[in-house]
C-alpha cells in the first residue's frame, strides 16, 4: 500500500497534515467505511466534507476545512494520474495480478480468490471473475458474467445473459476536451433472496458500492447505473434505466420503461408508473406518472384540463368562425 507522501508525489499535490499515513483503501467521501482515502470529484462532494470519516482527502484547497488527518491539495484533477492510483488499488483489492480458471464445471469459468457457498448451480457460459463472494443456494444461468469483487447473498437467482459489475459510466474531461473514463474500483452487492431476469446490466460503484437490497425482484432489460442503491423488496419491471447514484427506498414499485436522473432519492413505498421520467427526489409513498414525473393525481388533472381546452378550441372554430385567425395564432402556429 502507498503512503500519503507517495500518493501526493504521484498526483503532483501538496500535503497538509500527516504525510506518513498509509492508505489501505479508497472510498467515497461519505461511506460506512472508516478511514481510507476519498477523492473530491464534484462540488456536491464538498458539501459533504463535514460528514466524512476519511483519513485522507484529495481535492481543491476547500478540502482543508474537513476533519481528515491528511489533505492532498491539487489545483486540477488529472484523469490519467487519478486512474493510475485507482488501478493500483483495484489490482490489489481484487488480486488481479493472480488470475486463472479454478472451475471444475464444464463450460464455467471461476477466477481465483472466490468464495462460493453450498448448493450453488452455474450453467454453461457463466464467468465468475476474481474475488467474487457467493452465498448458499444461488443459481446463475447461461452466459452471465459476474465481474471481480461482486458479492452475492443467499437464495439468489440470476437468469441468462446478465453482466454484473461493469465499469461505471463515470467520465472526466481531459486537457484536450475529450472524455476519459474514471477507473471504477467499487463493487456490486446483491443481498439475499434477490431475483434478476435476463439481459440486465448492473454497473459497479466508482469508489463505493452498487447495492441491490434483500428480496428485490428485477425483470428483463434493466440498466442499473453506478453507485445506485435499490432498497429491500423493490419490484422493477422491464426496460427501466437508473442513472448513477439513484437511491430507491424499500418496497418501491417501478413499472416498465421508467427512467431516472442521477443523484435522486425515491422514498419507500412509492410507485412509479410506466414510461415516466423522474428528474427529482420524491418523499415516501409517492405515486408518480408522466414526463417529467409528478404526482399521478396532478398529472391526470392537468391532462383533463388540456382535453377540455382542446374540445373548447374545436367548438369555437365551428361556432365562431370570425375568431378563426385569432385561434390559429394562439394554437396552430404555436403547435407548429
Amino acid at each position: 500500500m502507498l503512503s500519503v507522501s507517495e500518493i501526493a508525489q504521484s498526483l503532483s499535490g501538496r500535503i497538509e497534515g500527516d504525510g506518513s499515513l498509509v492508505v489501505v483503501t479508497i472510498r467515497p467521501v461519505v461511506s460506512d467505511v472508516e478511514g481510507g482515502l476519498a477523492v473530491v470529484f464534484a462540488r456536491s462532494d464538498l458539501k459533504q466534507l463535514s460528514e466524512t470519516s476519511a483519513e485522507v482527502l484529495v481535492g481543491p484547497a476547500a478540502i482543508l476545512q474537513s476533519p481528515a488527518k491528511a489533505h492532498i491539495v491539487i489545483d486540477h484533477l488529472d484523469v490519467e494520474k487519478i486512474n493510475q492510483l485507482l488501478r493500483y488499488y483495484k489490482v490489489h483489492k481484487y488480486q488481479l495480478f493472480d488470475q486463472g480458471n479454478t472451475s471444475t464445471i464444464d463450460g464455467v469459468y471461476i477466477g481465483k480468490h472466490c468464495q462460493i457457498g453450498q448448493n450453488c448451480h452455474f450453467m454453461p457460459g457463466v464467468r465468475i471473475m476474481n474475488g467474487v463472494t457467493i452465498g448458499n443456494n444461488v443459481a446463475i444461468h447461461a452466459n452471465t458474467v459476474i465481474k471481480e469483487g461482486t458479492v452475492i447473498g443467499n437464495n439468489v437467482i440470476i437468469d441468462s445473459n446478465n453482466s454484473i459489475g461493469n465499469y461505471s459510466f463515470e467520465y472526466m474531461s481531459g486537457k484536450d476536451g475529450s472524455y476519459q473514463r474514471v477507473e471504477s474500483i467499487g463493487r456490486v452487492i446483491i443481498e439475499d433472496d434477490v431475483e434478476i431476469g435476463c439481459n440486465n446490466t448492473i454497473d459497479r460503484g466508482t469508489l463505493g458500492d452498487t447495492v441491490i437490497g434483500k428480496g428485490s425482484k428485477i425483470d428483463n432489460q434493466v440498466q442499473i447505473g453506478h453507485d445506485c442503491r435499490i432498497g429491500k423488496h423493490c419490484l422493477i419491471i422491464s426496460q427501466c434505466g437508473f442513472a448513477g447514484h439513484t437511491v430507491l427506498g424499500d418496497h418501491v414499485v417501478v413499472h416498465g420503461q421508467v427512467g431516472t436522473a442521477g443523484h435522486i432519492n425515491i422514498g419507500s413505498h412509492s410507485v412509479i408508473k410506466a414510461k415516466s421520467g423522474v428528474s427529482h427526489s420524491c418523499p415516501p409513498g409517492s405515486d408518480l406518472f408522466g414526463y417529467p414525473a409528478k404526482e399521478s393525481k396532478a398529472y391526470y388533472r392537468n391532462l383533463a384540463v388540456l382535453n377540455k381546452l382542446t374540445q373548447h378550441y374545436e367548438q369555437l372554430k365551428t361556432s365562431q368562425p370570425e375568431q378563426k385567425r385569432w385561434l390559429a395564432r394562439l394554437f396552430e402556429k404555436r403547435s407548429a
